[in-house]
């Protein structure tokens, strides 16, 4: 498994769509620097965090994780490697297995990048001083985030790459399931909507006025897991896609 996860990051660096969840996060952090700074309010670091997390859970990062992730799975088909793979020789589910878990560990680095450029826009742009503790807070809700959203948009990787360019319709519905969170923060179905479970997990603020449930978040996230990996141990081997075989002639 560590032999598969580590080949994936060798073949990310190749992968020029890496580019475009760097620009979503960049975006993100951008939109909330000039949202922030159109009130007429001063603009303070956690207020300016809470809108990058604000932008990443309902814009940046559902619908980019799934198409990085769905990418990644769909070069196989793509390059026709698949095949070639299998023969090592190695599972399909072993190999989506740790193809997922990449998917996790790139989804928390975009969070730890969304940090860094909070922090570098929030030091540039925020008025007052910026404490380590508000910088530590920071860092592990973002991360903590893009974590969160990994396992809330899971079940949707495994499902739409089954079959070739499957991923792109996933990628439009993990953009319209985030964009929804957008009307469900703060309403009763906040703790049970995977995407906006994420932010009481990680004790989001926002304007004062949300009240999360932890327990009833924990366990939809732990819901989210258990069903990717109900997918994934129900996903039909590749070896086991057999063609049909031609009818000799007479």
């Amino acid at each position: 498994m560590i032999n598969i996860i580590i080949t994936e990051f060798q073949k990310l660096k190749r992968y020029s769509i890496v580019w475009i969840g760097i620009v979503a996060v960049l975006f993100s952090a951008l939109l909330a620097v000039f949202q922030q700074s159109s009130g007429n309010e001063i603009m303070q670091y956690e207020s300016y965090t809470n809108s990058v997390i604000w932008n990443n859970f309902s814009m940046a990062f559902p619908f980019m994780i799934v198409l990085i992730g769905g990418y990644i799975i769909n070069r196989e088909y793509v390059d026709h490697t698949l095949k070639n793979m299998l023969t090592v020789p190695i599972s399909f589910r072993k190999l989506l297995a740790g193809k997922a878990i990449t998917v996790g560990i790139v989804a928390a680095l975009y969070g730890f990048f969304s940090f860094l450029c909070t922090f570098v826009l929030g030091a540039m742009f925020c008025h007052g001083d910026i404490s380590s503790a508000l910088v530590m807070k920071s860092f592990f809700q973002l991360v903590g985030l893009g974590l969160c959203c990994y396992l809330a948009v899971l079940p949707i990787i495994i499902f739409f790459t089954r079959k070739q360019n499957g991923f792109l319709a996933g990628t439009g519905l993990a953009f319209v399931y985030g964009f929804c969170g957008i009307f469900i923060a703060g309403r009763a179905l906040t703790d049970y909507y995977p995407i906006t479970a994420g932010l009481g997990i990680i004790k989001f603020t926002g304007d004062g006025t949300l009240i999360f449930n932890f327990f009833v978040e924990i366990v939809v996230m732990l819901l989210m897991a258990a069903l990717s990996i109900i997918m994934l141990l129900c996903t039909k081997g590749f070896e086991n896609k057999k063609t049909p075989k031609k009818r000799k002639r007479l």
